[in-house]
């Protein structure tokens, strides 16, 4: 199990950098993640203040959220042909649609089937949009990261068991 998990992280993992992106940005990622969480918490007080109601999470078009939460639904009910089309061509060549069914069903086979997700927040890396999502299973929970470009295409999926 723990052999088959780490295989997953692995292989989702270079899906993510392979569509993020072939830049070094690991000393300029710290540094601006610390700008934007300053500058994020200066928005945030002043959306506190001209409106109670706003989210803390960036703002992202209903489109881009209906178009993740769309490939989501794919890949959860197992309609791994159609969630495959909807990826960019760079992902595709990235990975199959068999490795694709490969690693939902080796995530199902370790925690148990799918129960439900949650959008928890969304964040912006590089230009792409990525939503974070708390996924329940029915023996444990898993992290699924859907990301998208700015033609709202899907430029990566990873999938983090808990």
């Amino acid at each position: 199990m723990k052999k088959s998990l780490l295989l997953l992280i692995a292989v989702l993992s270079i899906l993510l950098v392979a569509c993020g992106g072939n830049e070094d940005t690991s000393n300029n990622e710290q540094e601006e993640n610390e700008t934007e969480q300053e500058e994020t918490s200066n928005e945030e007080e002043t959306n506190q203040e001209t409106d109670d109601n706003q989210s803390e999470s960036p703002e992202v078009d209903e489109e881009s959220t209906a178009i993740a939460e769309a490939f989501l639904d794919k890949i959860v009910n197992e309609q791994f042909n159609e969630a495959y089309n909807d990826m960019n061509e760079q992902m595709k060549a990235e990975i199959s649609e068999a490795q694709l069914t490969e690693v939902w069903n080796t995530v199902t086979s370790d925690i148990g089937s799918f129960v439900s997700y949650e959008l928890v927040s969304t964040e912006e890396e590089q230009g792409v949009d990525v939503f974070i999502y708390d996924g329940l299973f029915a023996g444990g929970n898993a992290q699924f990261n859907v990301a998208l470009d700015n033609a709202n295409e899907i430029v990566g999926f990873y999938i983090l068991p808990k």
